[in-house]
């Protein structure tokens, strides 16, 4: 049996660190001494800016008029891509329409130039998973007037077929039909049956990000599941830009399901959960003010939970309570304007916007009787980021978060977290990351979880293998990037990782308990680079460290992420 105390840490990150430069070393072969030099600030490194044309522009330019140019999945004028095939791609998919992105720029004809509104719609253009790209160019002076040229390039958005997933040890399956940019409008549509370990869902899935061009958003979800329903109804017009001046919302959610809770991987027992969620807000700002944006938003928040026990299931051993809490509350928010373009960080072959400077947010309300809750107590909870590049090729993105509620009897409930991420790129292009993640609550609601395993980033344990009230996840992970895009479709890359957690109750004594494990493996990435979908394929090997014979000892995972 391992030892159980945190001072197993140590021997387990060095035992860590050892596999994976055995592995990176198995991978690569002998490195020149050269290859250990960083390199220079013109190329591709971890949170360098992409080089932009130099193009003069007289102050005090206006904006004399904005071009659109939509290019297609394929570009029959590269020789890799003039093919038939790609040819009838292009025929068969309907191209963005002009004004699906004239209507999300923040600027306009008569306008003055300002470069920084440039940066920043090209940042809102790349939010949108049917566009590979977008880059906006001056193209023509004329005195003091200046045209400009928007560069999108399509991706195909009509997807359908089976999908299929595993990880911790159990598989999920997904049957659809969806569009992300349905007729070249930019709304999206989808419908699918899944299944997994939990449940089989059948779903109807409707988003406008742009609706009646008024920038407001609408989402509407039907899903229809084997131990229940969700209906979902969410409208809002976001703070879209860091100069808006207000927002407004509305969520209503409903849902019921069956919850289930684990142990060692095993679900210990299950039981009716009913949910219902109405909320509102209003929120409003003085926009941008010396590079900082400060938003104030008020709202309105009930939600109700209520269980019961399961239907054909044993009746669980400790019924959670239910629940009501209904209040009013205020919401702050402070978002730093300092966003930089990198390449081959967390995508493959495409740009990321990593935000650096400080992001705070915090809400506090407070719920009664008087308002429809159950009881009085204060609702609250607060998150923050901060972004550094210490140096070329280097970036450290941290986060922490702090929330639950407290009333006359102390905190109900309290959670709390901290993250950290380093990137440094080295060997080339390739990427070296280290990520820490810390959690503790206390006093969780009772039909939730604090777990850890192969569906929480341990990859070499079954799913929700450990439970605790204190939780971290330390990942070293070596990627590695490829300059081929196989079959003009898709970009592939490979990782080496090693994975180093533990989960556990504070004063608990568990027999069981495996302690700090550790995991070691490797992996494909495919990443596909005409498809809308913008999920990244993992096929991952992880090898468990730490076993006690009740799971295999060799993990396969595949599995779709947003991020590499």
């Amino acid at each position: 049996m391992h030892e159980t105390s945190d001072a197993a840490l140590p021997p387990a990150i060095g035992r860590a660190v050892a596999v994976l430069g055995l592995a990176a070393a198995t991978l690569l072969g002998p490195l020149p001494a050269a290859a250990w030099i960083p390199p220079p600030p013109a190329s591709a490194t971890a949170g360098d800016e992409a080089p932009r044309p130099a193009f003069a522009i007289p102050e005090n330019s206006r904006i004399r008029r904005v071009d659109i140019r939509v290019g297609d999945v394929f570009d029959d004028q590269d020789p890799e891509e003039d093919r038939r095939i790609f040819h009838l791609v292009n025929r068969l998919h309907r191209n963005t329409r002009d004004w699906v992105i004239r209507q999300q720029l923040l600027f306009a004809p008569g306008d003055p130039y300002a470069p920084r509104l440039l940066e920043e719609s090209e940042r809102l253009l790349r939010r949108n998973r049917y566009l590979y790209d977008a880059e906006i160019v001056p193209v023509a002076v004329d005195g003091d007037q200046v045209d400009l040229e928007v560069r999108t390039r399509d991706v195909w958005t009509l997807t359908g077929g089976a999908r299929f997933a595993r990880s911790g040890g159990e598989n999920r399956t997904q049957l659809e039909i969806q569009d992300f940019n349905f007729m070249g409008t930019g709304k999206e549509i989808a419908i699918s049956r899944t299944s997994d370990f939990e449940r089989n869902s059948n779903e109807l899935l409707y988003r406008d990000f742009n609706l009646a061009g008024r920038r407001a958003e609408m989402e509407l979800s039907l899903r229809d599941n084997s131990d229940g329903e969700r209906y979902l109804l969410h409208l809002r017009r976001p703070f879209f830009a860091l100069a808006t001046r207000w927002s407004a919302g509305l969520t209503v959610v409903t849902e019921d399901r069956v919850d289930p809770l684990f142990t060692r991987g095993q679900v210990r027992e299950e039981f009716r959960h009913r949910i219902d969620v109405y909320e509102g807000h209003w929120g409003f700002s003085r926009g941008l003010v010396e590079g900082v944006t400060r938003r104030w938003k008020l709202g309105f928040t009930h939600i109700a939970d209520r269980f019961s026990a399961a239907p054909g299931r044993e009746p669980p051993l400790g019924l959670p309570p239910d629940r009501t809490l209904s209040y009013p509350w205020v919401d702050f928010e402070l978002v730093e304007d300092r966003f930089i373009e990198a390449h081959d960080l967390d995508q493959m072959a495409r740009t990321e916007d990593v935000r650096l400077g400080r992001r705070l947010q915090g809400r506090l309300g407070w719920s009664s009787p008087a308002w429809g809750g159950d009881r009085d107590l204060a609702v609250f909870g607060t998150n923050a980021s901060l972004g550094l590049r210490p140096a070329p090729g280097r970036l450290i993105l941290t986060s922490a978060s702090l929330g639950g509620r407290w009333g006359s009897d102390g905190f109900e409930v309290l959670a709390t977290g901290a993250g950290a991420r380093f990137l440094w790129r080295n060997w080339g292009k390739h990427l070296f990351l280290a990520r820490l993640q810390l959690d503790l609550v206390e006093n969780l609601d009772p039909e939730l979880q604090l777990t850890l395993g192969g569906d929480s980033g341990l990859r070499g344990y079954p799913l929700r293998f450990q439970e605790g009230d204190r939780r971290f996840l330390l990942t070293i992970e070596q990627r590695f990037f490829t300059e081929r895009e196989i079959f003009q479709l898709a970009n592939v890359g490979a990782a080496a990782f090693v994975d180093v957690g533990r989960a556990w109750f504070v004063g608990a004594d568990r027999s069981d308990d495996l302690g700090v494990l550790t995991d070691v493996g490797f992996g494909l990435r495919v990443a596909p680079s005409r498809s809308g979908r913008g999920t990244m394929v993992h096929l991952d090997v992880a090898f468990p460290l730490d076993r006690d014979g009740t799971f295999e000892s060799v993990q396969w995972l595949v599995t779709s992420k947003e991020t590499f």
